[in-house]
């Protein structure tokens, strides 16, 4: 598939937003361990492979809309159309510095327009927690004395806005899920993939984003059937 850009598209700064992998890389409780299984090892001739045993939503991660939407998209089935898209990143570090179950909310992206403007549509709208700093610490991912994990997220009525009303294709998180940690349903995955739009978790250097004006670029393996897959996702910032 060809992808045409926008006739006056230029950039200057390229930002990667996916973090490295190794086996001690956060994933989400209950899910399979990270597996290396070495097919074979170097040779004289140089030759070396390996064959890996990963779970799908495991590090800087696609979440399709197949994850919580029965019979629909999977990551083969989003076009590469669907994967270049303008970016709004919506910043609650403040809050999110004194209460990790706080979420982006309606009024977040009316005060963001407010300053920026309307968010175009088929943008990628971004939350900005801060939460990368916890990212090789236990306090990232594990549950506390409650039995649940506590970090940011979207709140439902805020993804029902970009959907209805901003016809957004997808979010992201610095997080490990878009839902906030402590949710037990999982409402916000449940409402973006039925529309049919998909998200990104796990997302690094947000930091480097600005409020507006950058791009994104999605880089999944288009692996049929698969309800996600890790990604290189890359900033573009004119």
């Amino acid at each position: 598939m060809r992808l045409s850009f926008p006739t006056s598209f230029h950039f200057r700064t390229l930002i990667d937003l996916s973090y490295p992998l190794d086996f001690h890389f956060p994933i989400f409780p209950g899910q399979e361990p990270v597996g290396q299984v070495s097919l074979r090892v170097t040779k004289e001739d140089g030759y070396a492979s390996n064959r890996w045993d990963m779970p799908e939503h495991w590090g800087t991660h696609l979440d399709a809309p197949l994850h919580y939407s029965k019979g629909a998209k999977t990551v083969a089935d989003i076009a590469l159309s669907e994967l270049f898209c303008p970016l709004a990143v919506i910043n609650i570090t403040n809050r999110a510095a004194t209460d990790p179950d706080t979420e982006v909310s309606l009024e977040d992206i009316l005060s963001w327009e407010r300053e920026h403007g309307l968010i175009p549509a088929k943008s990628v709208v971004i939350m900005y927690s801060g939460w990368g700093k916890w990212v090789h610490n236990p306090q990232f991912y594990n549950k506390k004395e409650d039995g649940l994990l506590h970090f940011p997220g979207f709140s439902v009525e805020a993804v029902q806005f970009l959907i209805n009303s901003r016809e957004i294709s997808g979010i992201g998180v610095d997080t490990l899920s878009i839902d906030c940690g402590k949710s037990q349903d999982y409402p916000v995955h449940k409402t973006l993939f039925a529309a049919g739009k998909w998200a990104l978790e796990c997302l690094h250097n947000v930091q480097d984003l600005p409020p507006a004006g950058a791009w994104i670029l999605v880089g999944p393996i288009p692996l049929k059937g698969a309800t996600g897959f890790p990604a290189r996702v890359f900033g573009l910032i004119p």
